[in-house]
C-alpha cells in the first residue's frame, strides 16, 4: 500500500510539471499569434490543464478500469468547477459579462445536459457518447469564431518574426510535458487501482476524491495565480469551462470507443454540475460577478458531493 501512495504521489509531481510545461509552451504561442485572453483561457490553457485527464483517462479506459477512467473526468470537472472558481472568486471577483463568456457558459449548460444523459446509458460507446462529440463540435466552431473576432493581427516584425531558437525551445517543452503527464498517467493509474484493491475502497471513489484533485491541480494552480495578480482574470472562468468542455465532450466522449459499462447511480454528480452551470450563466445574464458570496456557495457544494463520495468508503 506504501507503494502505491509513493506513485499517487509522483504521479501528481510528474503531472503537474507536464501540464507546466507544455501550458507554458501554450501560452506563449497563442500571446505569438495575438489571441485574447479569454480565447487563450479556453482553448490553449483549457486544453492544456486537461492533459493530465486525457492521458489518464484513456489509459484507464484501455486497461477496462471503468471507475478511474469516470471518477477522473466527472471528479476533475466538480472539483473545477466548484473548488478551483470557488476559491479564486473569494481572491478576486470574477467576471460573468460579455456575449462571447455568455456563448461559452450556455455551452458549459449543454455539456452538463448532455452528460446527464450519457452517463444514464447502460454502456459508453461512440454512439451514446455522440451528445458529447456534439458538444465538442459546438464549442469549437465558437471558439474559432472568437478567434476571428479577438485575434488582434500584429503588425509589428519584431513580434511577428520566427525566432528557431526560441521555438525549438517551445517545442521542446511540449514534447517534454507530453512524455511526464504520459508517465504521469501511467502511475496514476496503477497507483489509484492498488490503492483501492489494498484497502477495499472503490476504485471510482479515489479517482473521484483523490486523482481528480491531482488532475485539477494545474486548473488550481493557473486560476489562483491569475486571482491573486488579479491580472487577465477573465482566463479564470475561460480556464475552467474550456478544461471541463475538454475533459467531458472530447476525452470522456472518446472513451466510447472503449464500449465499457456504465455502472452506479451519478445523480448527485450530475445534479451538481446543471446547478454550477446554471448558475455561471444565470449570473452572466444579470451581469453580476462571481464574488465572495457565490465563492462560499460553490466551495459548499463541493464539500458537500465529497461527503457523498465518502459516505461509501
Amino acid at each position: 500500500m506504501l507503494l502505491s501512495i509513493v506513485f499517487i504521489v509522483g504521479a501528481i509531481i510528474l503531472l503537474y510539471f507536464g501540464a507546466e510545461f507544455s501550458l507554458d509552451a501554450s501560452e506563449k504561442v497563442g500571446k505569438k499569434i495575438g489571441l485574447s485572453p479569454l480565447v487563450i483561457g479556453m482553448l490553449l490553457v483549457g486544453f492544456g490543464t486537461s492533459l493530465p485527464e486525457l492521458f489518464v483517462g484513456h489509459i484507464a479506459g484501455a486497461r477496462g478500469e471503468v471507475g478511474i477512467a469516470l471518477g477522473s473526468l466527472v471528479g476533475s470537472n466538480i472539483a473545477n468547477l466548484f473548488l478551483v472558481l470557488g476559491i479564486s472568486a473569494f481572491i478576486a471577483k470574477l467576471s460573468t459579462k460579455g456575449k462571447s463568456l455568455r456563448e461559452h457558459l450556455g455551452i458549459h449548460l449543454l455539456l452538463s445536459i448532455a452528460l446527464f444523459f450519457v452517463l444514464n446509458q447502460t454502456h459508453l460507446t461512440l454512439l451514446t457518447a455522440s451528445p458529447l462529440l456534439g458538444v465538442l463540435v459546438i464549442y469549437l466552431f465558437f471558439i474559432f469564431k472568437d478567434m476571428k473576432r479577438s485575434e488582434e493581427v500584429n503588425r509589428n516584425s519584431e513580434e511577428k518574426e520566427l525566432d528557431t531558437d526560441k521555438n525549438s525551445i517551445l517545442l521542446l517543452k511540449m514534447i517534454i510535458g507530453f512524455f511526464l503527464l504520459y508517465v504521469g498517467g501511467e502511475l496514476l493509474v496503477k497507483g489509484g487501482t492498488d490503492f483501492g484493491v489494498a484497502i477495499g475502497i472503490e476504485t471510482y471513489i479515489i479517482s473521484s476524491i483523490f486523482i481528480a484533485f491531482g488532475t485539477s491541480f494545474p486548473e488550481l494552480v493557473t486560476a489562483v495565480m491569475a486571482a491573486v495578480k488579479k491580472k487577465d482574470t477573465d482566463i479564470i472562468i475561460g480556464n475552467i469551462i474550456g478544461s471541463n468542455l475538454f475533459n467531458c465532450a472530447l476525452i470522456l466522449g472518446s472513451l466510447g470507443v472503449y464500449n465499457f459499462e456504465i455502472a452506479g447511480n451519478y445523480s448527485v454528480e450530475l445534479f451538481s454540475l446543471l446547478f454550477g452551470s446554471g448558475f455561471l450563466l444565470l449570473l452572466s445574464f444579470l451581469n453580476k460577478t462571481l464574488a465572495k458570496a457565490g465563492s462560499i456557495l460553490f466551495v459548499m457544494v463541493y464539500l458537500g458531493v465529497v461527503g457523498h463520495w465518502l459516505k461509501f468508503l
